[in-house]
């Protein structure tokens, strides 16, 4: 059996799509069943209910979906699908699947597995990446109602504020010692934001996290040319990068995101754990 968790608030939500892929699996799988999130954390509700009833859990939404949907799955034997209509749906291109969720449906006909693992913000499972700081403000401030009509555009405008805005250093208790900067991203993924293979060191194949620190204050520039440095994995005074299986964000409330959503504020751990979930492709 199969289950697809829908969110309807999703930006490229479409029911129409959601019927033909529904019409889709029942071709393969015995029956399709749709549960539709409500609120936040909606999606990880419904999974942690139904997680042991089905054998494959499609995620339909974006990538906050998917985090909420994966968080509802861990420790489960449940596989689980991707299905976009999100504003960015990062994961789907880092995995390179289609964007058009009917497209990806079909590939689940004859699926094939990979297992992902996760890293953790506190007690939050990722799957993308979490950052703190510059970023997560952007995250924190973005305006829904703009979101919703521009896609991309709402997180643009928000991160050229949030550049211009913070201005608090962050204390991470790093391997490499205690650090100071102005954002921390760690990552489990080569792409960020969109098809942007910014993190190219990093591998969600593997138990380890990409981390970065940016030392760039107020300058809109600085955020640019380190994002065009660390794609061509160039050295700069402007970040600094290191593989770590956990971090420490001493300060206190400093804003924090997984996966594209707001997840509360510092201080926090971020690690690597050991934790996968099998991953259709």
């Amino acid at each position: 059996m199969i289950a697809i968790i829908a969110n309807p608030k999703a930006r490229r939500f479409s029911i129409k799509k959601l019927m033909t892929i529904k019409e889709i699996f029942n071709t393969s799988y015995a029956n399709t069943d749709i549960f539709y999130t409500e609120g936040p954390m909606g999606g990880y509700r419904i999974a942690k209910k139904i997680g042991s009833s089905y054998e494959i859990i499609c995620s339909y939404g974006g990538d906050g979906t998917l985090n909420e949907v994966i968080n509802g799955l861990v420790d489960t034997d449940v596989k689980l699908g991707i299905l976009p209509c999100g504003t960015s749906d990062v994961f789907a291109l880092e995995l390179g699947l289609p964007r058009d969720a009917v497209k990806a449906a079909k590939l689940y006909l004859t699926p094939k597995y990979a297992s992902v693992h996760l890293g953790m913000l506190n007690n939050r499972y990722f799957i993308l990446m979490a950052g703190v700081g510059i970023d997560a403000a952007a995250v924190l401030d973005v305006n829904h109602r703009l979101k919703e009509y521009s896609g991309k555009l709402s997180y643009i405008i928000s991160g050229i504020k949030s550049v211009k805005a913070f201005d608090k250093l962050i204390s991470v208790e790093t391997p490499l010692g205690n650090k100071l900067c102005y954002s921390v991203i760690a990552s489990n993924t080569k792409k960020y934001g969109g098809n942007f293979p910014i993190f190219n060191k990093a591998s969600c194949f593997e138990k380890n996290l990409y981390v970065c620190l940016f030392y760039s204050k107020k300058s809109l520039w600085g955020i640019v040319k380190s994002a065009i440095y660390l794609s061509l994995n160039l050295n700069s005074k402007l970040y600094e990068c290191f593989f770590a299986d956990e971090i420490f964000i001493n300060s206190h409330f400093m804003p924090m995101q997984v996966d594209g959503d707001f997840a509360g504020f510092s201080p926090a751990s971020i690690q690597a754990t050991k934790k996968c979930i099998k991953v259709l492709i």
